[in-house]
């Protein structure tokens, strides 16, 4: 999705698309160069199952059998979230700086959802 909007000019300027963070990650793990998937996603701008299929014919061996799946979803789903990203995302969000370890999934998440709410409010 953010490739898709990035490539229409419409991703908003503190997102990035294929290159670095949990995207990057996981083109990296599947063998997919980064390059090549934003090259694709802009020519054909595809829906997520044409994605997903082009992903299948491109990914290296081995890199989406279930035990690579697993291994990567573990590996995502715990991430903490590193400074100075975490405070500055905690102050942004209005939370409290704690010692709370915050993942790396759920700040990204909450930032996506504080975006959307801020954006619908600014269509009023």
């Amino acid at each position: 999705m953010k490739m898709r909007l990035s490539a229409k000019g419409k991703l908003a300027d503190e997102y990035r698309a294929g290159e670095g963070g949990f995207d990057g990650l996981l083109l990296e793990a599947l063998g997919i160069d980064s390059t090549a998937a934003v090259a694709f996603v802009s020519a054909s701008q595809p829906g997520y199952l044409a994605f997903e299929a082009w992903v299948k014919e491109n990914a290296k061996p081995g890199s989406l059998t279930p035990e690579a799946i697993d291994q990567f979803n573990e590996r995502i789903l715990s991430f903490p979230k590193p400074e100075p990203g975490r405070s500055e995302m905690l102050e942004i969000l209005g939370l409290p700086q704690s010692d709370k370890e915050w993942l790396g999934t759920d700040l990204n998440d909450l930032d996506d959802w504080h975006g959307f709410h801020l954006a619908l409010l600014d269509e009023e």
